[in-house]
């Protein structure tokens, strides 16, 4: 212990009061502050001097009236000490009162030092000072200047399932990882959390019809071109159908990539040199009968690198684009020969290829045409919408023929697609035949396709130098691109539909007169020959009976009585322009000598 430490205990060991004695003598200490070593540099508090505590010794002499502790409290400005009597539950309190002031000042961060003179700071300008120090002109000029020039995004759409009684549509306002704020139709601004909802649908903006797909409630899968997706329905081309759906009965849309931005995306992961990547993209679009886009990629792949089977990959690729009815003359060169297509025709030789008729039927005829000839003996695969059949009992829920109780309408849904078939043919439902998708051909019109469309017509009759050009009369069968199921069906109405003779060319009720039929036989057993022309020989011959036969089983199977497709086509018939007559030697030169 120091000497200082105990010249100020000296004065306590030795006292020898009573507690009366020190109790009075702590009431006349002055004060008493707690100094801590953070506390330095504050400013002191006005008043008498304060004592400063510090730790000391304790003792517990005994005492008339108790156990006492004696603490030493601190000593005064002049040395003076001070001792407290304290019963044993106060010192125990003080202790711990004086122990969490201690550790709640450690924790305190230091103050900085202060300085004589801090400096002042000035006050940030305001915006109304600055608008007052612009003149209002400016002013407005600047918040043009600021306004953003592209008009704010449209909001996003969606359809929300809130649970099993409640769907609605609208627009997010806002939207979080929790909550969904949507505006409705109506105007409403609802707020949903998202754990709350069932499903949340988000609608595609569709400018234009586009590649897609529509999976409906019942898990159906409807592929075509979208054209909208609103609130109360979707609506999608299949085939050149269109079909109209209420949302009632959708899930979602899902849109599909355009075959250029697929192109675009393919082309971009493969690299200028890698020429058989390159002539693989051509195979697919080749397949994908994008014959334009193949026959550019496939010049560049030939003029850099020969490959051979890019050589004759384009070779089929300009044969196609020849065939296609409605495709222009190219005017890029071809490194297979080097020849260029003049674009523009007005000079030069006339091509008579552009005299023959280019038009045929649409899919959708074509899909109308295999409605009428369904043979429920043998039905071909057929495709029935759940739209359809709302529509059916909607338009003609009246008939006797439609159940009327709700068990057996619900069971409509659920019958094989014939049946619903046959049930509209019975209901005469003509307005509501072209929803019906009939994927195969029936058996009759499979029968035209091989054993006479593909087996004789085509070969015999549709040659250029006979009625698939201009060599063979009025009468005219189309015979560019002939796989087509288009240009066979196109020819069977024209086989149906030429009257420019008194008897038909078809005779469904006696096949036999058929001119079909007799213009195919020697002249000698014909009753009505064919006409005298060079170069023709007879399609049914003795050595070949069975093409004969097939012709007769093809009209027969024929659907009866016959009526007439609802389709808008008209036979062509074919006009041999006047070529002007050379001019013989001996004819007068009236050019008077020019």
């Amino acid at each position: 212990m120091s000497p200082k430490m105990s010249e100020a205990l000296s004065p306590i060991h030795g006292d020898q009061s009573t507690p009366a004695t020190a109790t009075k003598r702590m009431q006349e200490t002055p004060h008493l502050t707690f100094h801590h070593p953070r506390a330095a540099g504050r400013p002191r508090p006005s008043g008498p001097p304060p004592m400063t505590l510090g730790f000391g010794d304790y003792r517990a002499p005994q005492a008339s009236r108790g156990v006492f502790y004696s603490f030493l409290a601190g000593s005064g400005s002049g040395g003076e000490t001070v001792q407290m009597r304290l019963p044993l539950v106060r010192v125990a309190l003080a202790t711990v009162i004086s122990a969490l002031i201690a550790m709640s000042l450690a924790f305190l961060p230091a103050s900085p030092a202060l300085a004589d003179d801090p400096p002042s700071i000035e006050p940030a300008a305001g915006p109304s000072e600055d608008a007052a120090k612009t003149p209002p002109a400016e002013q407005d000029a600047e918040a043009t200047d600021a306004a953003p020039a592209d008009s704010p995004p449209v909001p996003t759409r969606v359809y929300l399932w809130v649970d099993r009684y409640e769907e609605l549509g609208g627009f997010i306002v806002e939207e979080d990882h929790d909550l969904l704020t949507i505006r409705d139709v109506d105007g409403t601004i609802r707020s949903f959390p998202k754990n709350r909802l069932y499903r949340i649908i988000r609608l595609n903006d569709i400018q234009a019809a586009r590649p897609g797909m529509v999976e409906l409630r019942d898990g159906t899968l409807l592929s075509g071109q979208l054209v909208k997706d609103d609130f109360d329905e979707v609506e999608i081309r299949i085939e050149g159908v269109t079909t109209r759906l209420p949302r009632a009965s959708v899930v979602q849309t899902r849109l599909d990539l355009t075959l250029e931005e697929k192109y675009q995306r393919f082309q971009e992961m493969i690299e200028p040199d890698q020429y058989t990547r390159r002539f693989e993209l051509a195979s697919w679009l080749f397949d994908e009968e994008a014959y334009q886009l193949a026959r550019a990629e496939l010049i560049e792949i030939v003029a850099k690198s020969k490959l051979p089977r890019a050589v004759q990959l384009l070779k089929l690729v300009e044969a196609q684009l020849l065939l296609e009815t409605d495709s222009g003359a190219s005017t890029s060169p071809s490194p297979l020969d080097g020849r260029t297509r003049p674009d523009d025709r007005s000079t030069g030789p006339v091509d008579l290829r552009d005299l023959l008729p280019q038009e045929i039927i649409s899919t959708d005829d074509v899909n109308i045409v295999r409605v009428y000839e369904i043979d429920f003996r043998k039905p071909p695969r057929l495709h029935i919408s759940p739209d359809t059949i709302r529509e059916i009992l909607e338009r003609y829920g009246a008939s006797p023929l439609i159940p009327a109780d709700s068990g057996g309408r619900t069971a409509l849904f659920r019958a094989d697609s014939a049946e619903i078939v046959d049930l509209m043919f019975k209901l005469k439902a003509r307005d509501l035949y072209s929803r019906i998708e009939v994927k195969s051909e029936p058996p009759a019109l499979n029968l035209f396709r091989q054993r006479v469309h593909d087996a004789w017509l085509i070969p015999n009759c549709a040659t250029s130098r006979c009625h698939g050009g201009l060599d063979g009369g009025r009468f005219f069968l189309h015979r560019r691109n002939a796989k087509s199921e288009r240009v066979r069906y196109t020819n069977l109405l024209i086989l149906e539909r030429w009257n420019e003779l008194e008897m038909p060319l078809v005779d469904y009720l006696d096949p036999g007169r058929s001119l079909l039929i007799q213009y195919g036989l020697p002249k000698n057993e014909a009753r009505f020959p064919h006409p005298d022309v060079k170069g023709w020989s007879p399609v049914f011959s003795k050595g070949n009976p069975r093409l004969l036969r097939d012709a007769f089983g093809w009209m027969n199977s024929m659907y009866r009585p016959r009526s007439r497709y609802p389709v808008d086509y008209e036979a062509p018939l074919i006009s041999t322009p006047d070529l002007p007559t050379p001019q013989s030697a001996d004819s007068p030169d009236d050019r008077r000598g020019r």
